[in-house]
């Protein structure tokens, strides 16, 4: 799977163009946990989608000490 076709399943899916590259990222995790994408197409994209500039979000926990 090349980008422009996971921009077009994205569109067909969602009814909407995508705003941004982190929205097709999103995207395609969600593809690749419900098995509708194999390991290397997810990868290939994902390789793809980040050189564009698309990044996961970075989740900071809170840890509280006593």
């Amino acid at each position: 799977m090349v980008l422009e076709d996971l921009r077009k399943r994205f569109i067909n899916g969602k009814s909407y163009e995508p705003m941004n590259v982190n929205e097709l990222l999103d995207y395609a995790r969600q593809l690749y946990l419900k098995n509708e994408l194999t390991i290397t197409q997810y990868r290939k994209v994902i390789k793809e989608l980040e050189n564009k500039g698309a990044y996961f979000p970075t989740i900071e926990a809170e840890v509280e000490i006593s």
